[in-house]
């Protein structure tokens, strides 16, 4: 089946990094952009030297968590440092019709690359400016990660056990990043159509912060309202005006998710384990859980009608049969790389490149889209400015 491929004809100049701002970029490549990323040997994207690493010659352009993010790209490399990198990439600009970056706050400015300069070269451009604050505000020059969103937006104050400390999701899941990547991708799909009907591009100002905060809305309006609320309420797995709800661990090691809303649910729980009275159904539930598989004592509960499910682990979408291609992919070489989280009328995403090596594109950049001859292309190369070997190993 044809892949479905919704945004084919917009080209997208890709600044992203890491997470925020790849992740923005490669959806929108999945949905069929030309994306075309941008980085050099003078800098490139973090992720290319993140975690353990070879030291052969090309290491930059095997990072898992670079494959992982980057897929369906084109890759191009500029050297923004010099003078006649910032020169392309701004004649790049005028055939591009989305720019994505998530550079700390006045990296552009510095580079000559504003909005203003972008929007002269192409009024009709749209700019996803990813950033930690928003591009104003007293905190606009912070910068953070995944983890630090969750405490800068409120999350942590709400993750974690009753009388215990806050908990963040972590660099190796960055709970906020990956969604603000979700809402970018929309922002910047919406925006593409209103220029294409004005003529007119926008400058997209996404906080990262607020998106983490906007997620708890309604516990800030809560809070706002009552006093008595404006300390944390961290509960753990327990949940407000629900009986019972708990992970409990089963026998190998795995766990199983369980949700009694009422004392009904917890009469059927309590059939369903062999008839043990409410009053000690927390301790009956947890031994009749280790003493058999999650799978089973799923499968059991959901027979009475309860909410419950075996608590997976990071592969085990590529194990469930419902839950493959969706979740997680594997792409060129058998490399794992993120899913596709839609389908349009039963037609999938799918995965039509490898994520580029550093300036693998470059040529044909250069030659096809910036239509440069081979004495140009010569003395760019011998100026450094589209070098692809890292500057520092």
């Amino acid at each position: 089946m044809t892949a479905f491929r919704p945004m084919s004809g917009v080209r997208v100049l890709d600044f992203g990094l890491l997470t925020a701002g790849a992740n923005t970029s490669a959806m929108l490549a999945d949905l069929g952009a030309d994306v075309i990323k941008i980085e050099s040997g003078a800098y490139m994207d973090p992720f290319r030297a993140v975690g353990a690493r070879d030291t052969a010659p090309g290491w930059w352009n095997r990072s898992p968590q670079y494959h992982f993010t980057n897929r369906n790209k084109r890759g191009a490399a500029l050297n923004l440092k010099h003078a006649e990198g910032r020169r392309l990439v701004l004649e790049l600009a005028k055939s591009c019709d989305v720019l994505v970056e998530n550079f700390r706050r006045g990296v552009l400015e510095r580079f000559g690359l504003t909005w203003e300069a972008l929007k002269a070269a192409n009024p009709r451009i749209v700019v996803a400016s990813i950033s930690s604050q928003g591009d104003t505000g007293p905190w606009r020059l912070h910068a953070s990660y995944g983890s630090t969103l969750d405490a800068t937006g409120g999350l942590a104050s709400l993750t974690g056990y009753a009388g215990g400390a806050p908990t963040i999701s972590g660099m190796d899941v960055n709970y906020p990043d990956q969604v603000v990547s979700l809402i970018a991708t929309g922002l910047v799909i919406a925006a593409v159509m209103d220029a294409r009907r004005t003529g007119k591009g926008a400058l997209l100002d996404i906080s990262q912060r607020e998106i983490a905060s906007f997620l708890i809305g309604e516990e800030i309006m809560a809070a706002a309202a009552d006093p008595a609320r404006r300390q944390p309420r961290r509960t753990g797995n327990a949940q407000e005006g629900v009986l019972f709800q708990d992970c409990l661990k089963c026998a190998g090691g795995k766990w199983v998710a369980v949700t009694l809303a009422d004392t009904d649910a917890a009469g059927r729980c309590a059939t369903a384990i062999g008839g043990v009275p409410h009053t000690g159904l927390r301790a009956a539930l947890t031994a009749w859980c280790a003493n058999r598989s999650a799978d089973d004592a799923a499968k059991i509960l959901v027979a009475a009608s309860l909410p419950a499910s075996r608590v997976m682990d990071g592969m085990d979408p590529l194990r469930d049969p419902g839950l493959a291609g969706g979740t997680l992919l594997r792409g060129d070489g058998g490399k794992l790389v993120k899913g596709m989280p839609y389908a349009f009328d039963g037609a999938g995403l799918a995965i039509e490149r490898a994520a580029p090596d550093l300036g693998e594109h470059t040529l044909e950049i250069l030659r096809d889209v910036l239509k440069l001859d081979e004495a140009e292309i010569a003395r760019l190369d011998g100026l450094g400015v589209t070098s692809a070997t890292p500057d520092t190993p």
